[in-house]
């Protein structure tokens, strides 16, 4: 049973280095360039941009900004983007310079706030 006994301490040993090693997985994943994890880490993340307004329809949620890099996500560009809930875009007008924030798993806008105002 001696013999037993070391092997069973082996194993445990030897799961207890897997499960410490199991910690950095997503870290090693996007270092050696694995997408998928890379791009579910990423959705988990609020990302944050400034632009200004291009259009906004307020009733149906939805509000097109020319933004500026966001970064970590997407470059400058001008976009659409649907707001959650639709009447945080109610104090918002074409041409007023803003800064948002973005979900990153399905760039919805979850807040919005008037930097300037329309000229």
């Amino acid at each position: 049973m001696v013999v037993g006994r070391a092997a069973l301490v082996l194993v445990l040993q030897g799961l207890s280095l897997f499960a410490a090693c199991g910690a950095s997985f997503a870290g090693d994943a996007a270092a050696h360039g694995d997408s998928t994890i890379v791009a579910q880490a990423e959705a988990a993340k609020i990302f944050h941009g400034v632009g200004k307004v291009v259009n906004v329809d307020a009733a149906s949620g939805f509000v097109t900004i020319d933004h500026e890099d966001i970064p970590g996500l997407m470059d400058a560009m001008e976009m659409q983007f649907q707001a959650m809930p639709a009447k945080i875009l109610e104090e918002v007008k074409v041409g007023d310079k803003v800064a948002f924030a973005l979900d990153g798993k399905n760039w919805t806008i979850l807040e919005i706030q008037k930097l300037t105002a329309a000229k």
